[in-house]
């Protein structure tokens, strides 16, 4: 994410604060989103490309769609589920789990226990390739996201729970604390709204796979959510939502006062809806 830290007073200036520079969760789902299209254009003759060719130690190897389709579902949940056995040979890093049942925020970082961060991201994965997940893993990620992540209009970019967590984003603010100075939080607490979509999109989606009396307690759930940002809509001098919000919904001064992607996959949850 793209906060890169300005404080010389706090030694931040420069770095970046929230990297993600394993295999972020979202990207993983959006490039099976999209092999899985050309995939379907190439069967249909519609698309006359049926592979792709990539460097690989040296050599140059040849990867179908299919293939490439085919080994992303193989490998997405058995590598980003947190399994609730605490035993699963799947887990390499057994000692970095704090909560079970999520899914992994990317996969491979340089510090791995950021793969291990509870954030919003892995609902844009599901609503863009929601094969990748068994429906009763995903619900349970979706209820711990709801319960952990979910504000009033927004979802908190990171987990409360986590110790770099502050939901307050202070631009202004410069002090000789490296986890805040000139809002290096940016990503890790303050609740954007255009995640909020995804994170409903999902769960109306997985809800119909659970059974006839989660999909009513779900469509009850997304409605009584939209209410609140039809409330903001109505009073808001921008006529739009904002960027994001500080914790619990309080107003940000830093945050621009509306923005299309807030409002976009609001509209996205209404069409779903």
């Amino acid at each position: 994410m793209d906060k890169m830290g300005e404080s010389d007073r706090a030694r931040n200036r420069g770095i970046p604060a929230t990297p993600r520079d394993g295999s972020a969760v979202e990207i993983v789902g959006l490039s099976k989103s999209a092999v899985r299209w050309l995939l379907e254009l190439s069967k249909k003759r519609i698309f006359p490309y049926h592979e792709v060719t990539v460097k690989k130690h040296g050599k140059v190897v040849t990867v179908s769609y299919e293939e490439w389709n085919r080994k992303i579902q193989a490998n997405f949940e058995k590598l980003f589920h947190v399994s609730e056995n605490p035993s699963d040979s799947n887990e390499k890093h057994p000692n970095l789990v704090h909560k079970r049942g999520i899914y992994k925020d990317s996969y491979g970082a340089s510090s791995p226990w950021c793969d291990y961060q509870l954030r919003p991201n892995f609902t844009i994965a599901m609503v863009v390739a929601p094969e990748l997940f068994t429906a009763e893993k995903a619900w349970k990620a979706l209820e711990i996201a709801e319960k952990k992540l979910l504000g009033p209009l927004g979802m908190k970019t990171l987990d409360p729970d986590d110790m770099v967590y502050c939901g307050i984003y202070d631009n202004a603010l410069d002090n000789d604390n490296y986890n805040l100075a000139k809002g290096f939080n940016y990503h890790q607490g303050p609740e954007w709204l255009w995640p909020v979509g995804y994170f409903l999109r999902a769960k109306l989606y997985f809800s119909k796979l659970m059974g006839p009396e989660a999909n009513a307690k779900t469509v009850f759930l997304v409605k009584n959510i939209l209410s609140r940002h039809y409330v903001h809509l109505e009073r808001s001098p921008w006529k739009g939502l904002p960027e994001l919000t500080n914790e619990n919904g309080q107003y940000c001064p830093f945050s621009c006062e509306t923005q299309a992607w807030s409002i976009a996959t609001v509209l996205e949850t209404l069409y779903d809806l």
